[in-house]
């Protein structure tokens, strides 16, 4: 989940998602070869398979990784102003990263 192929991938998808747009494969811009790996070997996939006759595990599932999918948008931002905190010891940034952390807390 942290290579920088993955990180691409998790950002272009969220910005996608956040803008409200209907998402198709046709509109994120990344190479198919690797959608297709995605699509190939990916374990969401394989678990999700093995529960199809289950939906609420599935959609429990899904949700856990909803969850994780938000914390990590969270931790990649808290460093980001942690950064940035270092460099300007602004109040409104150590408020802005306090307010991060305070959120990751709740998730």
């Amino acid at each position: 989940m942290f290579s920088d192929e993955n990180k691409l991938i998790y950002e272009t998808l969220l910005s996608k998602l956040k803008s409200g747009e209907k998402l198709t494969l046709e509109q994120i811009p990344i190479d198919p070869q690797l959608i297709e790996k995605i699509f190939k070997f990916a374990s969401i996939k394989h678990i999700l398979n093995s529960h199809q006759n289950n939906q609420e595990k599935m959609f429990e599932l899904l949700d856990e990784v909803s969850r994780d999918l938000k914390n990590y948008d969270l931790e990649f931002r808290i460093e980001e102003l942690e950064s940035k905190f270092s460099k300007d010891l602004s109040e409104s940034t150590f408020n802005e990263l306090r307010e991060l952390k305070k959120q990751k807390n709740i998730n």
